[in-house]
């Protein structure tokens, strides 16, 4: 299900590429690099856009995006916080924490006027710019808006557990 010919894997890491066909199975696709035992995966939409600026069939919709990362958050905050380092979860649970690093203020400073201004640019790890159609439009905004709104109640929970020098494996106690 994985197809190793989207996965590059290097010092325990493993970065998949997801398209359309990998969104409409995201269970199928998580379940399996668990049982391969995965300790740290990165997904990376597939955008891709044709001579005329339309996404090619094979790239990721928005929306396909955000029901991806949801279904795969889903799992993974019931049986992984802290055992699976997802790249996009860890630093989104950083910025409610808090913490920003220096690649997020440097892509701001490329961002568009509009994207400046979004509601949702404290999450944004500074990805978002490399997804922009030719109109400097987001092609994935609404996805990673549909992810930030629906993890904010456990991501909530896992900051304050934090800030109570608690580990937030014990929200999936709580999920339980």
């Amino acid at each position: 299900m994985t197809g190793s010919e989207d996965m590059e894997v290097s010092e325990g890491n493993i970065k998949v590429v997801v398209d359309h066909q990998k969104c409409k199975y995201p269970i199928d696709l998580y379940r399996s690099l668990q049982k391969e035992g995965i300790r740290s995966v990165q997904f990376i939409p597939l955008v891709e856009h044709d001579e005329n600026g339309c996404l090619k069939a094979e790239s990721v919709t928005s929306e396909d995006w955000g029901r991806f990362l949801n279904t795969v958050f889903d799992i993974w905050v019931r049986e992984d916080i802290t055992r699976v380092s997802i790249p996009l979860f860890d630093e989104t649970l950083n910025r409610w924490c808090g913490r920003t690093g220096q690649t997020r203020r440097q892509a701001i400073s490329q961002m568009n006027a509009s994207c400046q201004s979004c509601p949702m640019l404290q999450f944004y790890r500074g990805d978002c710019p490399a997804y922009c159609n030719n109109s400097g439009k987001g092609d994935l905004c609404a996805g990673y808006q549909a992810f930030f709104n629906h993890t904010a109640p456990h991501m909530r929970v896992m900051r304050d557990l934090l800030k109570q020098h608690r580990s937030p494996m014990e929200l999936m106690a709580m999920l339980r």
